[in-house]
């Protein structure tokens, strides 16, 4: 009898086991199955919550918005702490991440009338992500704060040969990028 009450025992708990492990896979299945986060910041103070941009990081949508108010310092200090965190923390095949501080830091450069250094680091951004147009019209506008109209004219040219014909709004920007450096030349 004591035989059978121990061999029931143990068939409840191998059960009960059974139960708990089917349990444990059933919740990680269904964490595993949760979407991936995209590292887009919902809750940024640069953007609205509802609002998803995935093309830019925030702190660079921080450096735009600082350089619309005329805060041209603070958007070098920034500009300059975001250089520092994504050459500290990116890992080589990064590229992007590194496109947009340097892009960035070019944009904020140009700003402030340095443009020798603005050129230097918006063609740092063009080596990271060279099929991406708005470090090469960047530079084309470092060109044009610094009176270089031919090499202005070839970066903006480069550009809108890069930018899909359906994205009208940008084709615009850089044809008048175009138009205003004719009018210099």
């Amino acid at each position: 009898m004591d035989n059978r009450y121990s061999n029931k025992s143990i068939l409840n708990s191998v059960k009960k086991i059974t139960l708990v492990l089917i349990g444990i896979i059933f919740l990680y299945t269904n964490v595993q199955a949760q979407p991936t986060r995209t590292g887009t910041n919902l809750n940024s103070k640069a953007m609205p919550s509802t609002i998803l941009m995935l093309q830019a990081p925030d702190e660079v949508e921080t450096m735009r918005m600082l350089l619309t108010d005329g805060k041209k310092n603070d958007a070098l200090i920034a500009a300059e702490n975001y250089l520092d965190e994504i050459q500290r923390t990116t890992l080589l095949h990064q590229s992007e991440k590194k496109y947009y501080a340097w892009n960035a830091y070019c944009t904020v450069l140009t700003s402030l009338g340095r443009v020798d250094e603005a050129i230097a680091a918006c063609s740092i951004a063009m080596e990271f992500e060279p099929e991406k147009w708005s470090a090469i019209n960047n530079r084309g506008t470092a060109y044009f704060v610094g009176h270089m109209w031919l090499e202005a004219m070839l970066d903006y040219q480069a550009a809108l040969t890069l930018v899909h014909e359906d994205n009208n709004s940008v084709r615009e920007t850089i044809q008048h990028n175009i138009s205003l450096t004719e009018q210099r030349q």
